[in-house]
C-alpha cells in the first residue's frame, strides 16, 4: 500500500483570529433578559426552536416564548426557583413544549436556557393513553392484580381483587388462610390442594375456583399466574391477575346443564357419541367412545378413512348399507359392527346408531350417532333383541328418565312419566308432590330426610334406591342419581333407572342358583375356589366326602391334596395346583383318588379361571364330581367292543374256516356217494363198496365234528340265537327217540321212557340237539345188553329231566374234567367214534336257556345226567315263532324240451360234483361260470330256468353277483339257490333276507338236491 505523506498545517490568519461571539455559538437555546425580563438576544438554537427570526430587544421573554397568560405567570413565579420547569406554547410553529432553566447573573440580568420537550410529551401522552386504555380494559374485563411474598407469606392485592372478593381497599392482601375461608366447600378441597401444590412449582399456572362475598354473592373467578424462583431455582414470588367470570359462568350456566344430564346419562349406559363432519371427513366423538376403542382425544378428531380402518372386513358392506340407508330414509338405522383397538387384534362389538345432519337446503352435512359396546353380550344371540331394545331405551332415553328442576319449572321426559304411570300431558309434579304422591310410604321419610342431607353437604351428585307407586298401584323400585350444576344448587336435574325387572331377574336367578346349589349336593357335586395369588382355598362339605373323609373348617393345603391323589395321577394335579395359570394347565381333570381305607375312586374335575376389577386372572372355581360308576361302565363299554370285534373277527374266522373244511369234505363224500351209486351188486363190488362206505362214514364223522366245533365257537362267541318258547317233553322225547334207534338197535341197548311230564321254557331244536347228544352217549358208553332210562317231573318252578345209563360210570376225578373240550378221559383209545366237546355243547346250550346240568356217576355202575330247565307252564313266555314254511323251487312250465342251470363257482372240483349229479336228468343242461362278473353276463345272455351260486367268488362275493342279477330285467325274477360251503347260520339268514330262495350247505345231501330239481322240473325222463 503507498505511503501517504501529511501536510504541516498552514498558520492562521488574520481572518482566523477574528474575535467570536461565543453566546451564538452556544449549542443549547438560550436567551438573555434584563432585570425586568425582556430580551436582550436570543442565539441561533433559541431561534431554530422557536421556529421565529428573532424578536426585538426589550419585548417581553412571555411573548417571545409564545406564552399563554397560565404559561406567563408560571414564568414570572420560576425566575427565582433557578429548578427547570415546563411550559406550554400557545403557537402554531415551534416547539409546543419546552423545559426552562432561570439563571440569574451578578448584575441582575437573567439567562433562560430552554429545551424541546415535544418528543417527551408524546411519549407521555401516549403512556398516559395506554394507561387509561388499561383502567378502562381492567375495568370491563373485570381484571386485578395480585402478588404474594411465597417465603414470608405477605401479597398485594389491588382495589379490583378487593371488589372481586366483595371487600374496600388495595393493597396488603389477607393472609392466605383467611382468603381461602371465602372459597365455596364444593371446590374449597380441590382447589386449596392444588394452589398449593402449584405455588411449589416455577412456571405458568392457572385454575378456576369459586367464592362467595360477605353479603354472600356468588363470584366465578379464572387466576393466572407466573411463580417466579429465587437464585436456587426454588419458588419465591407469585405475581398474577384474576377474573371475575360470574356473568360468563352464569351465561353457560343453562348449556352446561344440558351437557351434564347428556354426559351423565352417557356415563350411566355406556353410550359412545360421536359425530362425521362430511365437509371435512373428520369424526369427532367423546371420552367413552375414545375408552372403548383405545383411541386418543383429538380436538380436532380423527379422519374417517382412519376409522374405517379399525372395521372388521367383513362389517365393511355393513357399514356402507347403513350409511346409504340413513342417506336415503333420514331415519335413524341400526347396525352391529366389529371394530379393532389399535392397541392389539382384540375386536369389539358396537351396536351402532346413525341418523343424518342436513343444512337448510337439505343438504346432508355430518352422520350423527351414538354406539354401545357389546362385545361381553354379542354370543348371547338369544338376547340379540333384548340388546336391540336397550340399546334403543338408552340412545332415546328410554328406560332411562330424566328431570330438571329450573325454578319454577319442573320437567319430566316421557319415559319418567311412563315409569310413574303418567300420560304425556300429566303435568310433571313438584317435589313435595312427588314425595306424597309416588314415593312408598315406607320410604317417604327416609327419602326427604336423605335429601335434605344432600342439600345441605354441598355434595354436587348423590345416589339413592326409592319405592314409587305408580298411579295403577304397582309398586317399583327406582335408581336415582341427582346431581346440581354449581354451589347454588338452584338449577338440579337427575336421571332414574327402573330396576324393578333386574331385582325381580336377580331374586329369581339367586333362588336358581339355591336350586342348583341344592342339585349339586343332591348329585354329590363338590365346589371349589382358588385363589391364584397367594393360593389360598375354599372348599364345601362335599369336596371332602369325595374323597372319604370328614368335612373341616380349614381346606387342605396343596401338599394335603396332592397327598389325596393317586399316585399315578399326582403329576398331572400337581401342576394343575402350583400353576394353575399354566398354559398346560387342563381345566378339565379325570384323575383318582385314594381314601383313607385305600379304596380308590374316579374324579371329575371341571374349572374355569376368573378376572379381577384389573382384568387379571384372579380366581379359579371348579366342581368335582364322583365318576367311579361312569369310568367302570366305559370300560365295561370298552370291554364289550372288544369282545364284539374279537367275536366278529371269530365269526369271520369260523365262516371262512367253515367253507376251508366243507369244500374239500363236499369232494370227498360228493364223490363217495358217486362211486357207490356206480357199484353193482355183484361180489367182486363188495369189498368197494364196503371201502367207500368207510370213507363215506370218516368223512361224516369229520363233517359232524366241524359242525360241533362251529356250534361250540358260536355258543362261545355269544353268536348263536337261543329262542324261549314252550316245549313240550313227551312230544320232544319221542322225536329224539327216533333220530337215536338206529343206534340203539346196533349196540343192543334198550332204552325206556319213564314219567315225562312238564313243558320246558327253552328252545326245541337245541333242547332237542342236546337230548340227542346225551341220549348218544348213553347209549355208546353202555355195556352190551344195557338201558338207558328218561324221566321228567317238575319241582320248585323247574322241570327236571334225567338221562339215566348202566354204563361203565365215571371217577371223581373224571367227573372234574367232564366239560372240557376235546377231553374223552382216555377213551379215545378204545375206537368208540367221538370228539369230545359233546358235553361242553351240552352244558353250554342249556345254560343259555336258563337252565343247568348235573351228572352224577358211580364207576361200573352208571351215570345220571339231570337238566335242570325253567318250567314253562309256571312262568309266561313269549309264543313261539312261527316255524319257517319249507323252501321249494318254482316250477318250471312243463314242456321245456332243456332247461338251462347256471352254477356260478370257481372251485372246479365242486362244479365236477354238480355236474355229475345234474347230468343224470338229460332234460337239464348245467353252464359253468368260473367268477361272479361271468354269472351275470351268463345269466342274462341263456336266461337260465335256475341259477346255483356260489357265495364266496374270487372277484364279487354272492350278494354282489345277487344285487347285479336283479338289476337287469332279464334276470329280475330267476331263481337263485345259495350253495355254499359257510353254514353259519348268521350268513344263511342273511343270503335268505336278500333274496335267495333257499341256502344249501356243502357237503351237499344229494338225496335234496335230486328232489328239489324234481319238484322244480319234474321227475326226470324215463
Amino acid at each position: 500500500m503507498p505511503r501517504r505523506e501529511s501536510t504541516p498545517p498552514s498558520a492562521p490568519t488574520a481572518a482566523d483570529l477574528a474575535p467570536v461571539d461565543w453566546f451564538e455559538a452556544l449549542p443549547a437555546a438560550t436567551l438573555a433578559l434584563d432585570a425586568d425580563g425582556r430580551l436582550r438576544r436570543l442565539n441561533a438554537a433559541a431561534r431554530t426552536l422557536l421556529g421565529s427570526e428573532g424578536a426585538a430587544p426589550g419585548t417581553p421573554a412571555a411573548e417571545v416564548l409564545g406564552l399563554d397568560a397560565d404559561a406567563a405567570s408560571r414564568l414570572a413565579q420560576g425566575w427565582d426557583e433557578r429548578q427547570s420547569f415546563e411550559l406550554r406554547r400557545d403557537v402554531p410553529d415551534g416547539a409546543r413544549w419546552i423545559a426552562v432553566t432561570p439563571a440569574r447573573l451578578a448584575d441582575g440580568s437573567r439567562l433562560l436556557s430552554l429545551v424541546w420537550r415535544d418528543a417527551e410529551r408524546a411519549v407521555e401522552a401516549e403512556r398516559d393513553e395506554l394507561r387509561a386504555l388499561q383502567d378502562v380494559a381492567v375495568s370491563v374485563g373485570r381484571l386485578g392484580r395480585w402478588e404474594r411474598d411465597l417465603k414470608t407469606g405477605r401479597g398485594f392485592w389491588d382495589r379490583r381483587v378487593f371488589a372481586m372478593r366483595g371487600l374496600d381497599g388495595e393493597g396488603e392482601a389477607p393472609p392466605m388462610e383467611e382468603a381461602e375461608r371465602a372459597i365455596v366447600a364444593a371446590d374449597h378441597e380441590g382447589f386449596v390442594g392444588s394452589i398449593r401444590q402449584t405455588l411449589q412449582r416455577p412456571g405458568h399456572h392457572r385454575y378456576r375456583y369459586h367464592a362467595r362475598t360477605p353479603a354472600g354473592q356468588l363470584r366465578s373467578l379464572l387466576c393466572e399466574c407466573v411463580v417466579l424462583p429465587d437464585e436456587q431455582g426454588r419458588a419465591s414470588r407469585a405475581v398474577g391477575f384474576l377474573v371475575d367470570d360470574t356473568l360468563a359462568w352464569s351465561l353457560a350456566h343453562s348449556h352446561d346443564s344440558t351437557m351434564s344430564q347428556i354426559a351423565m346419562a352417557a356415563d350411566m349406559t355406556g353410550i359412545a357419541l360421536w359425530r362425521h363432519d362430511l365437509c371435512d371427513d373428520r369424526v369427532h366423538y367423546n371420552p367413552r367412545a375414545a375408552q372403548v376403542l383405545g383411541l386418543p382425544l383429538e380436538p380436532r378428531g380423527l379422519p374417517a378413512a382412519q376409522l374405517r380402518e379399525l372395521v372388521h372386513p367383513q362389517d365393511l358392506p355393513r357399514l356402507d348399507a347403513q350409511r346409504q340407508a340413513v342417506l336415503a330414509s333420514d331415519e335413524p338405522v341400526d347396525t352391529e359392527l366389529r371394530y379393532r383397538r389399535p392397541d392389539g387384534e382384540v375386536w369389539r362389538s358396537m351396536l351402532v346408531r346413525r341418523a343424518v345432519e342436513r343444512d337448510g337446503q337439505g343438504r346432508p352435512v355430518a352422520f350423527i350417532g351414538v354406539a354401545m359396546d357389546v362385545t361381553e353380550r354379542v354370543d348371547e344371540s338369544r338376547r340379540v333383541a333384548e340388546l336391540g331394545r336397550r340399546f334403543e331405551l338408552a340412545t332415546r332415553a328410554a328406560g332411562i328418565g330424566y328431570w330438571s328442576v329450573e325454578p319454577p319449572q319442573v320437567t319430566w321426559n316421557e319415559q319418567l312419566r311412563a315409569i310413574h304411570g303418567l300420560g304425556p300431558q300429566d303435568p310433571a309434579p313438584s317435589w313435595a308432590e312427588w314425595l306424597q304422591r309416588f314415593v312408598h310410604p315406607g320410604d317417604r321419610e327416609r327419602i326427604d330426610r336423605r335429601f335434605e342431607q344432600w342439600r345441605r353437604s354441598g355434595q354436587r351428585q348423590s345416589d339413592v334406591l326409592v319405592r314409587i307407586v305408580r298411579t295403577d298401584g304397582e309398586v317399583r323400585e327406582l335408581s336415582v342419581r341427582a346431581g346440581f350444576d354449581g354451589p347454588a344448587g338452584d338449577t338440579m336435574f337427575g336421571i332414574v333407572l327402573d330396576l324393578t325387572d333386574r331385582r325381580r331377574a336377580e331374586t329369581a336367578l339367586h333362588q336358581a342358583s339355591e336350586r342348583a346349589m341344592l342339585a349339586a349336593r343332591g348329585a354329590g357335586v363338590g365346589t371349589w375356589e382358588l385363589d391364584v395369588r397367594d393360593g389360598s382355598a375354599i372348599w364345601d362339605e362335599q369336596m371332602w366326602r369325595l374323597r372319604g373323609l370328614p368335612p373341616r373348617a380349614t381346606p387342605p393345603t396343596i401338599d394335603e391334596r396332592l397327598g389325596y391323589v393317586h399316585p399315578a395321577d399326582r403329576d398331572t394335579m400337581q401342576l394343575h395346583l402350583l400353576e394353575p395359570l399354566h398354559p398346560d394347565s387342563e381345566p378339565d381333570l379325570e384323575f383318582r383318588v385314594v381314601w383313607p381305607d385305600g379304596t380308590v375312586r374316579w374324579i371329575a374335575e371341571r374349572s374355569t379361571v376368573l378376572p379381577g376389577p384389573d382384568g387379571q386372572p384372579r380366581r379359579r372355581i371348579g366342581v368335582e364330581w364322583d365318576i367311579t360308576d361312569r369310568r367302570a361302565a366305559d370300560a365295561a363299554r370298552q370291554e364289550r367292543a372288544i369282545a364284539l370285534r374279537e367275536s366278529q373277527a371269530k365269526s369271520r374266522f369260523l365262516s371262512r374256516m367253515s367253507h376251508e373244511l366243507r369244500t374239500p369234505l363236499n369232494a370227498v363224500l360228493g364223490f363217495t356217494e358217486l362211486l357207490l351209486a356206480d357199484c353193482g351188486p355183484d361180489a367182486a363190488e363188495t369189498t368197494r363198496r364196503r371201502h367207500l362206505q368207510a370213507v363215506r362214514g370218516a368223512g361224516q364223522q369229520l363233517l359232524a365234528l366241524v359242525d360241533d366245533v362251529l356250534d361250540l365257537a358260536s355258543l362261545e362267541g355269544g353268536e348263536m340265537r337261543v329262542a324261549a318258547e314252550r316245549v313240550a317233553l313227551r312230544a320232544l322225547v319221542e322225536q329224539t327217540l327216533e333220530l337215536v334207534e338206529p343206534l340203539r338197535a346196533g349196540r343192543g341197548v334198550a332204552v325206556v321212557a319213564g314219567p315225562i311230564e312238564g313243558v320246558a321254557l327253552a328252545d326245541t331244536v337245541r333242547l332237542r340237539q342236546v337230548l340227542q347228544n346225551l341220549l348218544t352217549n348213553a347209549i355208546k358208553y353202555n355195556r352190551d345188553g344195557g338201558s338207558v332210562e328218561l324221566q321228567a317231573r317238575r319241582r320248585d318252578g323247574k322241570v327236571l329231566l334225567s338221562v339215566a345209563d348202566t354204563g361203565r360210570g365215571m371217577s371223581r376225578q373224571q367227573l372234574c374234567h367232564l366239560f372240557e373240550p376235546f377231553n374223552r378221559l382216555g377213551l379215545e383209545r378204545e375206537g368208540i367214534p367221538g370228539t369230545g366237546i359233546g358235553l361242553v355243547i351240552v352244558k353250554s346250550l342249556v345254560e343259555r336257556m336258563g337252565g343247568s346240568v348235573a351228572v352224577r356217576s358211580t364207576p361200573g355202575v352208571g351215570t345220571v345226567v339231570e337238566l335242570s330247565l325253567p318250567d314253562g307252564a309256571a312262568s309266561p313266555a313269549p309264543a313261539p315263532a312261527e316255524p319257517r314254511p319249507p323252501r321249494q323251487l318254482p316250477a318250471v312250465t312243463p314242456g321245456v324240451p332243456s332247461a338251462v342251470v347256471l352254477y356260478v363257482e370257481d372251485n372246479p372240483v365242486n362244479a365236477l360234483i354238480i355236474s355229475e349229479l345234474v347230468a343224470r336228468r338229460p332234460d337239464l343242461r348245467l353252464v359253468v361260470a368260473e367268477d361272479g362278473v361271468s354269472g351275470v353276463r351268463f345269466a342274462a345272455e341263456l336266461r337260465p330256468a335256475l341259477i346255483l351260486l356260489d357265495m364266496q367268488l374270487p372277484d364279487i362275493d354272492g350278494h354282489e353277483v345277487l344285487r347285479r342279477l336283479r338289476a337287469q330285467p332279464a334276470t329280475v325274477a330267476t331263481p337263485v339257490v345259495a350253495l355254499s360251503a359257510n353254514a353259519m347260520p348268521e350268513e344263511i339268514e342273511r343270503a335268505l333276507a336278500a333274496g335267495m330262495v333257499d341256502y344249501w350247505t356243502k357237503p351237499l345231501d344229494f338225496r335234496a338236491f335230486m328232489e328239489a330239481l324234481s319238484a322244480m322240473f319234474g321227475p326226470p325222463p324215463a
